[in-house]
């Protein structure tokens, strides 16, 4: 892990300071949907790394992280039917499945929006809102808006505290990721204590 962990650090710190750093930060957000690794902590290195830029790192990330909700939500929406009657009974009791989709149709723009501002996995959220058929348009909305105060408030704080969070990152870098990394084992809780 640690080794792992000093080789993201070294390539983030090549990336951020690149000329392409911009074209960076967009094709990681891109690929939000497919990578496991966690983005919020390489947002803060890249404008730790470029304070002038951080509004600029922001707009691109949740521009770029709104797209690729789109494509997870366009995933779930179409071949959910395909592969959804194969996928529940191994995963989850089917009136277990009904509850959280009941859940998720009545409080389905603030669960969007819920989602995207705190650190839940993208894949997760937006392939079940298009298993569970929400508004395509309500949905990109609520989740470019989640995540631009999300970005926002992370760039926030990397204004306000840079050199001490610089520092902070820079000695404990592999704990940060770690930090990140959890929130998988929060949706895991999340949604099997909405299924209860």
């Amino acid at each position: 892990m640690k080794a792992s962990t000093t080789k993201l650090y070294t390539w983030a710190t090549q990336k951020a300071n690149s000329s392409k750093s911009p074209l960076w930060i967009g094709l990681l957000f891109f690929l939000e949907l497919i990578l496991f690794i966690p983005l919020d902590a390489i947002l803060i290195f890249f404008c730790l790394q470029n304070p002038r830029k951080t509004f600029f790192y922001i707009l691109i990330a949740a521009i770029a992280s709104t797209i690729s909700a789109s494509i997870g939500y366009l995933l779930g929406h179409f071949l959910w039917d395909v592969i959804g009657t194969y996928i529940v009974p191994a995963l989850i009791s089917n009136s277990a499945f009904e509850r959280l989709s009941g859940h998720f149709q009545v409080y389905e723009n603030g669960a969007v929006f819920l989602g995207a501002l705190l650190p839940l996995p993208l894949k997760a959220l937006s392939l079940t809102a298009g298993v569970f058929h929400l508004g395509l348009v309500p949905f990109l909305t609520y989740i470019f808006m989640g995540r631009l105060l999300r970005f926002s408030l992370v760039g926030g704080a990397v204004l306000i505290w840079g050199e001490q969070l610089k520092n902070f990152i820079e000695r404990h870098f592999r704990l940060v990721v770690l930090l990140f990394g959890a929130k998988l084992a929060l949706v895991s809780a999340i949604v099997w204590a909405l299924a209860q």
